[in-house]
């Protein structure tokens, strides 16, 4: 791996960073989305709780890839691969937050450990 250039002027995002990004809407579209069903239900702190441990997760996860991105001038065939497991992941976690009311956390779950795996795998690469 290869650092960015400091001195690189006008990077623009990828198409596949742009698709990356658009994972994260769906994402904080469907955390949003249980968040406004718990209010309308009169449920705030629940709906409150879940939002927050939603909303955070996936942002720690994005947070993470968008510097990598933004740190390093990696764009290999390994890298493409790596950022659609982190993209399967995200909607993995999204499609399971209508399930968090119900206390059921095991598709949220799922898709954290998925959307870890790329970063987790890329530090054991660059350190061995």
């Amino acid at each position: 791996m290869v650092g960015r250039d400091i001195h690189e002027t006008n990077r623009v995002s990828t198409p596949l960073e742009l698709l990356f990004d658009l994972t994260f809407v769906v994402a904080v579209a469907a955390v949003s989305s249980q968040l406004h069903h718990a209010v309308g239900e009169h449920h705030l702190a629940v709906g409150m709780l879940a939002y927050c441990t939603g909303f955070a997760a996936i942002w720690w996860a994005w947070m993470n890839f968008t510097w990598f991105a933004s740190a390093y001038d990696t764009d290999d065939s390994i890298y493409r691969l790596w950022t659609m497991v982190q993209m399967v992941g995200v909607l993995i976690l999204a499609s399971g937050m209508p399930k968090v009311a119900e206390g059921d956390f095991i598709a949220v779950t799922i898709g954290y450990a998925v959307m870890r795996i790329p970063p987790v795998s890329n530090c054991c690469e660059t350190t061995s």
